[in-house]
C-alpha cells in the first residue's frame, strides 16, 4: 500500500494493520517513521490528531485533517483529562499535545467516555483488549482486521453497501462499479448497530419509503461518517448526504456515487 492508501485505511477503513512506504498503522494508531504516533483512532469516527511538529518534514498531518474533514469530521472540544488518559493507557503517551476530531462535541464525549471506561483500563487477560475490537459485533466478510488493507489482501478497494435496492439494480450498478464490491442488505436485515462492521464507503438506501427513511435516520443518528446517498423524490433527505431521483437509471445513480467514493 501507499501512504495515501494507509491514511484512507486508518480515516474511514477502520484497518488495524497497514503498511505504507513511511505510514503505518498498528491498532488503532497512526505511525510515522515507525515510531512516533501521528494520530488515535478513539472510536471509528472520532479521531485523536498529534497537535505537535512531526520529527520530519511532511504534510502528513495536513493531508489527515482534510480526510477526516472530507468524511464529515471536524475539530471539536472534549475533556482533554480523560483523552490523555486514553492515550496514556493506550499507547503510553498522554504527555503529548492532541486535537479531537469528530462529528460533533456529543459524540466525541460519548467516545471518549465509552473508551474510557472500556477494559483497555481493567481488563489483564492476554491478548488484543482494544475497546473497539472487543464491542464490535462479529461479521465475516470485511471485519476491521482487513478493513483498510483490501487492496494488499486482495479485497475490493471500495465497498458499497446497498439497503433495499431491488437485486436487478443492484447487478446493474455493479457493471459499472467494476472495481467496486456491493454488498446488498434488506431494509430490515441491517440494523442500525451492525451495518458499519462492513466497513463500507459509502451507503445507498432505499428512502421511497418511511421504513427507508427510518433506516437512514437511525444510520445517522449512529454518528457515522461515511457518505449516505438516498434513493429518494422531491430533492434532499435530512439524514442523507446526497439524493438521487428513483426515475434515474442504475447507470446513473452510478455515475452520482461514483463521484462521491474517496
Amino acid at each position: 500500500m501507499d501512504d495515501r492508501e494507509v491514511t484512507e485505511a486508518f480515516a474511514t477503513g477502520g484497518a488495524r494493520h497497514a503498511f505504507g512506504e513511511q505510514l503505518h498503522v498498528e491498532g488503532d494508531c497512526l505511525v510515522l517513521d515507525g515510531w512516533w504516533e501521528a494520530a488515535f483512532r478513539v472510536a471509528p469516527g472520532t479521531f485523536a490528531v498529534r497537535d505537535e511538529a512531526s520529527p520530519r518534514p511532511t504534510d502528513l498531518l495536513d493531508r489527515l485533517r482534510a480526510r477526516l474533514q472530507a468524511a464529515g469530521l471536524r475539530q471539536v472540544e472534549a475533556d482533554p483529562a480523560l483523552l490523555v488518559a486514553i492515550t496514556y493507557t493506550a499507547i503510553d503517551l498522554g504527555a503529548a499535545d492532541w486535537t479531537l476530531w469528530s462529528s460533533d462535541e456529543a459524540a466525541a464525549e460519548a467516545a471518549l467516555a465509552a473508551r474510557a471506561g472500556h477494559d483497555t483500563f481493567l481488563d489483564t487477560s492476554a491478548g488484543d483488549t482494544s475497546p473497539i475490537m472487543a464491542t464490535s459485533t462479529p461479521v465475516s466478510d470485511y471485519a476491521a482486521e482487513m478493513g483498510g488493507a483490501r487492496r494488499s489482501a486482495g479485497l475490493p478497494a471500495l465497498v458499497i453497501l446497498t439497503v433495499g435496492i431491488d437485486d436487478a439494480r443492484v447487478a446493474a450498478m455493479a457493471e459499472v462499479l467494476a472495481d467496486c464490491h456491493l454488498e446488498a442488505r434488506s431494509l430490515g436485515e441491517l440494523d442500525a448497530g451492525r451495518w458499519a462492521a462492513l466497513l463500507p464507503n459509502l451507503a445507498l438506501v432505499d428512502a421511497t419509503t418511511p421504513a427507508g427513511q427510518a433506516v437512514v435516520a437511525d444510520l445517522r443518528r449512529e454518528g457515522t461518517s461515511v457518505p449516505l446517498v438516498a434513493v429518494h423524490e422531491g430533492g434532499p433527505l435530512e439524514g442523507a448526504d446526497a439524493t438521487v431521483d428513483p426515475a434515474e437509471s442504475p447507470g446513473q445513480w452510478a455515475a452520482h456515487l461514483r463521484a462521491l467514493l474517496p
